[in-house]
């Protein structure tokens, strides 16, 4: 039953789920091929690309005429775990298959002072896989999730110095997760399927005092979701073994109740966010850029869950309440772009991510979130006036406290540091085409 009660809390959390290696918490900060190149810095109030029409629509000014973007931001992890203490010799790495984030972007203006624009993207997922086998799987077997975000925007020009943006984000996720848990020697294997839609909003200024520097500061809400699914429980053993509830005596009755599939409903909320970002075009030559971004992961700090595996159970009636146990967490990059030619500009970045993860006995092996340092490189190319082609590449390394416990505790076992994360890595490639109408 505990199983059972984890992987759903665990997969409506991945729902909205990124993994660690891409942003902290659940969050995909990858929604432009050419400011991954910069490390996300001055991203939106760069006016390079068509981005800031998801990170801060009132950007939308810097680009007259109708205009559109499409790329993508290719993934590929490095999750490699060893064991210590009990677990000495545990060697596992939760790498999944190479993924694409693919992102496109419309701005259209439509007179001197009106601007209309349109953002989708997936702002949340994850791909995360060990061995079933592995002696940590209740810290997580796999995970697999995906989401897609529909982001109408609206901006106003107020004046040569002030912009002005807002738009509505709905949201459509889906996750898979796989877990193992059980009750003393008995284990069972749980897989999860839930999805969700649900809306925000989101706003955005930009101040320009000069002609050559800009400010933005935008906002995006929180997101209810209200996620709905199905979980199967199948694969019980006994000492490693497989058994038949009848075979277990009075406790078989209780597991039996955990077994075939059940219904799992949770309200949870992903994080609001805001962004500062500046850029300050130096000469024809020099562009230099930052970010601040401050993400509410605070509030994610529990989620009830309710199912049909609990009606049975005394003192439960249905209800489960998991504990996050999650802090706010700050990214700050600078980069800088080199307009070498009327064609060609060179760029880079360099930033640093907090991670969500308080106490890291809460960490799981399906979200090894931990602070993350980014390395970034990139170019732009103009194939003709009106075609531009980005290309970048990034690392992003996970720093400090990488620990993962054997438990959290919250099944009243005492925990355990099982091992560490030797590498936390995430290497990124990404590729667009902005065009200009």
């Amino acid at each position: 039953m505990k199983m059972t009660m984890k992987a759903a809390a665990a997969a409506v959390m991945a729902v909205c789920a990124a993994s660690a290696a891409h942003a902290a918490g659940f969050m995909l900060t990858e929604q432009s091929a050419g400011a991954l190149g910069r490390a996300y810095a001055g991203v939106g109030v760069d006016g390079t690309d068509l981005s800031g029409v998801y990170y801060n629509p009132a950007t939308m000014t810097l680009h007259p005429g109708t205009q559109i973007q499409a790329g993508f931001v290719a993934v590929g992890l490095d999750l490699a775990f060893e064991g210590t203490n009990d677990y000495a010799g545990v060697t596992e790495n939760g790498q999944y298959n190479t993924q694409a984030i693919p992102h496109g972007y419309i701005s259209h203006q439509l007179t001197d002072s009106m601007w209309i624009g349109l953002a989708m993207t997936v702002p949340f997922g994850m791909g995360t896989e060990y061995k079933d086998d592995w002696r940590l799987a209740n810290r997580g077997i796999s995970a697999e999730v995906l989401t897609f975000d529909f982001n109408p925007n609206l901006a106003w020009k107020v004046s040569d110095k002030l912009s002005l943006g807002v738009g509505m984000s709905i949201q459509y996720a889906a996750a898979d997760l796989k877990m193992k848990d059980g009750l003393s020697d008995i284990t069972m294997d749980g897989e999860v399927d839930a999805d969700s839609i649900a809306w925000g909003f989101n706003v955005g200024l930009m101040w320009s005092p000069l002609d050559n520097l800009r400010f933005g500061l935008s906002y995006r809400s929180r997101i209810n979701h209200n996620a709905d699914g199905d979980f199967t429980v199948d694969n019980l053993r006994y000492g490693g073994h497989p058994v038949d509830p009848g075979d277990l005596g009075g406790m078989g009755q209780i597991v039996a109740t955990a077994l075939g599939t059940h219904d799992a409903t949770a309200t949870i909320s992903t994080p609001a966010w805001l962004m500062a970002t500046a850029a300050w075009d130096v000469n024809d030559l020099l562009s230099l850029y930052a970010t601040f971004r401050w993400t509410d992961w605070s509030s994610f700090d529990t989620l009830n869950i309710k199912t049909s595996a609990l009606d049975h159970i005394p003192g439960k009636n249905g209800v489960k309440t998991v504990e996050n146990h999650w802090q706010d967490t700050y990214l700050v990059s600078v980069g800088a772009d080199l307009r070498f030619t009327n064609w060609w500009t060179f760029r880079a970045g360099i930033g640093y991510e907090t991670s969500a993860v308080d106490d890291p006995k809460y960490r799981t092996a399906i979200i090894p979130d931990a602070d993350r340092l980014w390395l970034a490189l990139g170019s732009s190319f103009k194939a003709t006036e009106n075609m531009q082609i980005d290309v970048s590449a990034a690392w992003l390394h996970g720093v400090g406290e990488r620990n993962l416990w054997s438990t959290d505790g919250s099944d009243h076992k005492v925990p355990e540091k099982a091992g560490k994360f030797e590498d936390l890595d995430a290497y990124l490639f990404g590729v667009q085409l902005v065009y200009k109408f």
